[in-house]
């Protein structure tokens, strides 16, 4: 398998106190008399929902302790999302969600460790690049002409894929909040094994109207990717492009997976040519002794015909032995690299109290450790979900291990301000899906590379 942010802190903490409303108390004295400068910044939270709209939770409570494990504040979000604490130590924040009834207790815990005064948190995925699902939806029908031999035609527009069809006229569906009064198409279809693609821009948006494609479908050419100062041990890689329509990712080519020589080599793999303003590449490798594959993803300054890559830069170190314990994880470095950003751990897990069945899933950010993580602990008040607490046998479900470093993030202070968008996301299924870097909320049209690695183990 695969896998600089502008921190905004309060102007004034009056002004936090107001809107945020409930905050802990802060300890009579933390040894600063006024002499040292001015007083710490509170933590602030903003706990959003996973799908990637960048919608507000209203039903998480958030948790606020100190380095030693004591409860600063134990607080519900406000309608916005918002909570606060004063940790004038630094600590941990986590955000929990409890579904309970008569029959079930399920909860989601989001815990971020090494937390700093005045630091900005977001649990949740901040709002995707690309918003393909909200309003209302319309559709349109395009003439194009067929192509001798071709069976199926896609066609894309920054609504992602719009329509499929055997033969002329195709029917393009949009939502509100992902078309505007112009929009582009990419069709595509295969004559012979061959790809072929036909593009259009600024065609006319009409509910209900009929427009003309009236461009040929024509072979897709190649795409180079020069990659520099690859490592001998990597035994096996594979490279993938993406199209971007405005910030959507379209269609995506691959080309056959090979083991590369040490140093510099280059592949290529089609795409349609002058379609978008930049490209989504992927390169995914592995090695023969570790688990773990890791992905090297860029997202280009400009569109062009090649793009070159220093496997070289971003060196996450290489695992294997990934294993799930009843209170964490743990794993085996095989070769160290660079020090990634951070890394996010979920484990889940299941046991029955007596009454009911409990089902937890709990995923930590913190910097990056290279031999394993324990759940922390919680407070009595959260023992029923706190694994690492139990008094019956906890049967672990599944751990996932993901780290990442971005070329343009400083260090674990920055990631950990907004780590699920950074790493993960939510398919509605799988909760560390990993998002394409063209739709993530962060960095959005910019250029910027990342090296990620992403492993799960089941338990059997």
């Amino acid at each position: 398998m695969q896998q600089s942010v502008h921190v905004s802190v309060a102007v004034a903490v009056a002004s936090l106190l107001v809107a945020c409303g409930e905050v802990g108390k802060v300890p009579a004295s933390d040894g600063n008399t006024g002499d040292d400068g001015p007083p710490p910044l509170p933590v602030t939270v903003t706990v959003l929902t996973t799908l990637g709209n960048g919608a507000p939770d209203p039903t998480a409570k958030v948790l606020f302790q100190d380095p030693d494990g004591a409860v600063v504040s134990d607080v519900m979000v406000d309608a916005t999302g918002h909570a606060q604490a004063m940790l004038p130590r630094g600590g941990s924040v986590s955000a929990i969600r409890i579904t309970s009834d008569a029959t079930n207790l399920t909860a989601s815990i989001t815990t971020t460790l090494g937390v700093k005064p005045g630091d900005d948190l977001t649990f949740g995925l901040k709002a995707s690049a690309a918003n393909l699902t909200q309003g209302g939806v319309t559709t349109m029908t395009a003439m194009f002409p067929p192509v001798t031999g071709a069976t199926l035609y896609r066609f894309f527009t920054s609504c992602g894929q719009s329509g499929t069809s055997t033969t002329s006229p195709v029917t393009l569906s949009f939502h509100d909040s992902c078309h505007g009064a112009m929009f582009d198409v990419l069709g595509t279809t295969t004559v012979g094994g061959v790809p072929q693609y036909l593009h259009v821009t600024n065609v006319t948006y009409a509910n209900g109207a009929t427009t003309n494609l009236a461009t040929v479908f024509n072979p897709m050419p190649n795409f180079t990717v020069n990659m520099m100062n690859v490592p001998d041990p990597v035994s096996l890689m594979s490279v993938s492009r993406t199209t971007l329509l405005n910030n959507t990712p379209t269609i995506s080519t691959s080309g056959n997976a090979f083991d590369p020589p040490v140093g510099n080599v280059s592949t290529t793999v089609l795409f349609p040519q002058g379609v978008g303003t930049r490209s989504e590449l992927s390169i995914t490798m592995s090695r023969d002794d570790a688990m773990i594959n890791q992905k090297h993803e860029v997202h280009t300054a400009t569109l062009g015909t090649s793009a070159s890559v220093d496997i070289g830069q971003q060196k996450l170190p290489w695992f294997t032995n990934l294993a799930q314990t009843a209170t964490g994880a743990t794993w085996t470095m095989v070769v160290p690299g660079d020090p990634p950003d951070g890394m996010m751990v979920n484990w889940s897990g299941s046991w029955n109290d007596g009454t009911r069945p409990v089902s937890v899933s709990w995923l930590i950010t913190q910097s990056a450790q290279m031999a394993g993580v324990t759940l922390p602990k919680l407070p009595a008040a959260y023992t029923m979900i706190d694994p690492g607490q139990q008094t019956v046998t906890v049967k672990p479900t599944s751990v996932t291990l993901g780290m990442a470093d971005y070329d343009n993030l400083a260090s674990y202070d920055q990631f950990r301000q907004m780590p699920e968008t950074l790493l993960i996301s939510s398919n509605g299924v799988n909760p560390f899906a990993v998002t394409p870097i063209g739709v993530m909320g962060a960095f959005v049209g910019m250029p910027f590379q990342r090296r990620i690695m992403i492993a799960t183990v089941n338990a059997p």
